[in-house]
């Protein structure tokens, strides 16, 4: 049988060597996987501010080492609208985060180059520069950080809300009626300082049994009445109510005063922070993250119970806690605490130069006040037995603890 002949497959045109051939195809599929790289855009030329260049900003960052504002160049397109205390966007340590404008001033500190900002979020100057001294007062005090106390100062922006157009304030044309504060010694004395534009300081106890919020609605609408705004604090959301309820039946309506807490949610709370800060609502009351509310023409702070169970006084910052003859707190022409007793830090207030011109706001109370009187009372007391004081009526045997013989 013959042998078969070797059969030999035939080579395609082009094709040599097979180690060449494996190395070309892998550079072929690299080459082919690869994504061409995009030119970088390059930024336009941007041109500082003409004037007050520099901005101040407060970045948005957790870190306390870096609680401090840092300095950025203000670009002439944003000169008209980075104005103190709105929003920006700027670059920090490579990443874009929010922060506030603090202050515009002609030069920096700081001999290297400067960024521009980003861009910025709104026109709208949320943040008032004296609650911003607030914010840095109470922040050096606790400890904190700036950043931290202004997300409590300031409520999370809420873009459809704030495009809405203001609303105008309505105009207080009612009277106030004095005879609630008249059975407190100078208490419609403070009303007429309150109408008048000055300045008092009072400590106010209540009496038991007082319709406290119609007497808190009273000294509101006495400073509405004489131009100015007022801030009313309370404990908690069912305070909060009563006191809403006061000044809606005051006044008229909800038109001059608004409610700020933390029950509503944040698109009806940012309109209503909007309406004090444009003015809209002269009257704002609140639980404790109201007290950093921007009332226009503030004229009159009240807290009501500063010593309630409700309000935190271990981790967080008391309503009352910085100094009230302080710079930051300088906004405010006239301050009382109220309560319907007298707290440790209420007290010593009354005895300082805090308020020197005013007369504890308090009436006697035996008149006001049940009268309480015990059974034991009207009982003869029982003859006392000799023996041992620290156990009546009996004689122990031996030698008594105490210092004495038995």
């Amino acid at each position: 049988m013959p042998a078969p002949a070797d059969r030999t497959l035939p080579v395609p045109s082009g094709v040599g060597d097979r180690t060449g051939d494996v190395s070309t195809l892998k550079a072929g599929i690299a080459s082919a996987g690869k994504v061409a790289a995009r030119p970088k855009r390059a930024r336009p030329a941007q041109e500082p501010a003409a004037e007050l260049p520099v901005a101040r900003v407060c970045v948005d960052v957790p870190l306390p080492h870096l609680d401090r504002p840092f300095d950025y160049l203000v670009p002439a397109g944003s000169a008209d609208t980075a104005r103190p205390g709105v929003r920006v966007r700027v670059r920090f340590a490579g990443q874009l985060v929010d922060g506030f404008v603090l202050d515009r001033v002609e030069r920096s500190e700081h001999t290297g180059r400067l960024t521009y900002l980003d861009r910025v979020v709104s026109p709208e100057p949320i943040l008032d520069p004296a609650v911003a001294r607030l914010c840095r007062e109470i922040a050096d005090r606790y400890a904190g950080t700036l950043p931290d106390v202004l997300r409590l100062a300031v409520p999370p922006r809420h873009a459809r809300v704030e495009s809405a157009d203001p609303v105008d304030p309505p105009e207080f044309t009612g009277t106030v009626d004095t005879s609630g504060w008249g059975r407190y010694p100078s208490g419609a004395a403070l009303l007429r300082a309150l109408t008048a534009g000055r300045m008092p300081r009072a400590v106010w106890t209540a009496l038991p049994g007082e319709d406290w919020p119609a007497r808190l609605a009273e000294a509101a609408a006495a400073c509405l009445a004489g131009g100015r705004g007022a801030l009313l604090v309370v404990a908690d959301a069912r305070d909060l109510d009563r006191l809403d309820a006061a000044l809606t039946a005051l006044l008229g309506g909800s038109g001059h005063h608004t409610a700020l807490s933390a029950a509503i949610g944040p698109a009806e709370r940012y309109r209503r922070f909007l309406a004090a800060s444009r003015g809209a609502a002269r009257i704002v009351i609140g639980t404790r993250a109201a007290a950093f509310a921007p009332v226009t023409g503030l004229g009159l702070v009240a807290i009501w119970d500063d010593r309630s169970p409700a309000r935190p006084t271990r981790t967080r910052a008391r309503c009352f806690s910085p100094a009230p003859s302080s710079p930051a707190a300088a906004r405010c022409s006239a301050g009382s605490p109220a309560a319907p007793r007298r707290s440790s830090s209420s007290r010593p207030r009354g005895r300082t130069r805090w308020s020197p011109t005013a007369t504890w706001c308090a009436a006697p109370h035996r008149g006001s006040c049940p009268s309480v009187t015990t059974a034991s009372s009207r009982a003869t007391p029982a003859p006392r037995r000799r023996g041992c004081p620290a156990s009546p009526g009996r004689r122990p045997a031996r030698r008594c603890r105490r210092a004495h013989r038995c």
